[in-house]
């Protein structure tokens, strides 16, 4: 076994959390203010109560199979060469959503924060930052962000607050002004980013120890992550305005800029960076445990740690040379995300709890009959 930690179903509980809230706090409102308009504090509900399936599935997964990971799982069901492919099908998506997230990591600080810093310096730092939690390995990735979580909701908490004075009730007005379609287009926009990426969370499912509870600890995670990120867009609609929204590239960080309490407490948009930080780092981190321990898996290494340092370059290669700039990552995130996203966390998941179930059953009369 190539991870020897175990975590329990409180940790897990807290990873999907962050994992759901992780870089998409800052970036969620943006896509669905451009859709949605006014209505999409809507949109989010909708998208949770959409989700519950996909976890749904993931968690059937898990049960069929407690002690595999998702690529061995494939190989299980699928056979050995298929199963390989489909597997490595599933890593580069990750692969892909790790650069993309690196990516919005360097966007983001070299437009706000270190302006006058090379965007290679921060995705380099940054990366390799993550990747000595990977290192670590999972229980040490689990106990830190345990550690770091309630001052992520007390920070969000006290944003909010500071917020209060600033909602103006006419942004979200007229409701439902444009009708159900453009509310459906926001939910199907959002279900890439983040939803349909908790199939990630597969690669680390064998290693909770109480499975009952890690079912519904998949679930609640979900549905909590899903509520900050409704509570941000609310909150993004309801002090900016939609048209605002539409337009920043980080309206919740534009949000920190509106507070002023007194003129003594103002502008206090690091709270915010904070926040994201902090959850995008260990959604990175996540995504890159997961992702060298599943080509550790598939080419069957006994370490999965050798692999870091070569998959951190060709990760920085990508992030840098895929995007061009801001807008063509966002105009990819917009377009293609979503509809890969249901190919590689949903339809194939789907395939393989459809096989699985079958070939339990045709294998359940023979086991009884001998």
């Amino acid at each position: 076994m190539l991870e020897k930690g175990k975590i329990n179903a409180g940790e897990f509980l807290i990873l999907v959390i962050v994992f759901t809230i992780g870089g998409t706090v800052l970036v969620a409102a943006t896509g669905l203010a451009g859709i949605a308009k006014q209505d999409s504090w809507v949109a989010d509900p909708l998208t949770i109560l959409i989700s519950l399936f996909f976890i749904f599935i993931y968690n059937q997964l898990a049960t069929f199979y407690p002690s595999m990971t998702y690529v061995e799982v494939n190989e299980k069901i699928f056979g050995k060469w298929i199963g390989k492919i489909a597997a490595l099908l599933y890593l580069f998506y990750f692969f892909i959503l790790s650069s993309g997230v690196l990516r919005e990591i360097g966007d983001f600080f070299t437009t706000h924060i270190l302006v006058d810093t090379p965007i290679q310096m921060v995705m380099i730092m940054f990366l390799f930052t993550s990747l000595i939690g990977v290192r670590l390995g999972l229980e040490v990735i689990c106990r830190t962000a345990l550690i770091f979580f309630p001052w992520i909701v007390m920070m969000l908490l006290m944003l909010l607050l500071f917020l209060i004075p600033e909602i103006k009730l006419e942004n979200i007005q007229p409701i439902f002004g444009e009708g159900m379609k453009p509310i459906i287009k926001g939910s199907y926009h959002i279900l890439g980013l983040p939803y349909l990426e908790l199939a990630i969370l597969l690669m680390v499912t064998p290693y909770v120890t109480e499975k009952a509870t890690m079912k519904k600890a998949y679930y609640r995670g979900m549905v909590i992550g899903g509520i900050f990120l409704f509570i941000t867009v609310a909150f993004c609609i309801l002090v900016l305005g939609s048209e605002i929204t539409a337009r920043q590239a980080y309206p919740s960080y534009i949000l920190g800029k509106k507070i002023s309490i007194g003129g003594f407490i103002e502008r206090i948009e690091a709270v915010v960076a904070f926040i994201w930080v902090f959850t995008v780092y260990f959604k990175l981190t996540i995504i890159n445990y997961g992702l060298s321990l599943g080509i550790a898996q598939v080419l069957g290494l006994k370490s999965y740690k050798i692999l870091l340092f070569p998959l951190a370059f060709l990760i920085i290669t990508f992030a840098i040379f895929s995007y061009r700039d801001i807008v063509h990552f966002h105009d990819f995130v917009g377009k293609t995300w979503t509809p890969y996203s249901l190919t590689i966390c949903f339809i194939l998941p789907l395939l393989l709890l459809v096989i699985g179930t079958i070939r339990k059953k045709r294998s359940a009369p023979n086991t009884t009959k001998h």
